[in-house]
């Protein structure tokens, strides 16, 4: 029977003992392995992004839910106030009604006129002006 004591001197004379070339050719299969490693955890991350962009989505503040908050803030700023109306385009009106899906708020759609309509968006009317460019994005005001 070997001893334990006598197995592992044996694997350290070997790598001792071992010719200089065989070091070499290891460590450079070892450098090539933690390469492709490195590499498939980048890509791993990258679905990973990618995964989390599609089903948690944006924050609260991307895209044009962002443009129509610096809006807000600066009519708040001017007016000590939020606006109580503000003029979009109807690509405008698909992102506010998805931001309340898919952050679970009530969605409070009126029509004001015979063609008009508007969704409440935080303490604001936004009017959609289906004839402007999908993305239009109007001053906001206040009640005349």
């Amino acid at each position: 029977m070997i001893s334990r004591r006598e197995a592992m001197g044996a694997g350290l004379l070997a790598t001792l003992s071992a010719p200089p070339g065989a070091e070499t050719t290891q460590s450079r299969d070892d450098a090539e392995a933690v390469r492709a490693l490195k590499d498939i955890k980048g890509e791993l991350e990258t679905m990973g992004n990618a995964v989390d962009r599609g089903l948690v989505g944006p924050s609260l503040a991307a895209g044009s839910i962002g443009r129509i908050r610096d809006r807000f803030t600066t009519h708040l700023r001017a007016a000590g106030k939020f606006p109580d109306f503000m003029e979009i385009g109807y690509g405008l009106f698909y992102d506010i009604y998805d931001w309340h899906v898919r952050y679970n708020q009530q969605i409070q759609i009126t029509r004001i006129a015979e063609q008009r309509f508007a969704i409440q968006f935080m303490f604001t009317q936004m009017i959609v002006r289906w004839e402007q460019d999908a993305n239009y994005m109007g001053v906001p005001y206040d009640r005349g």
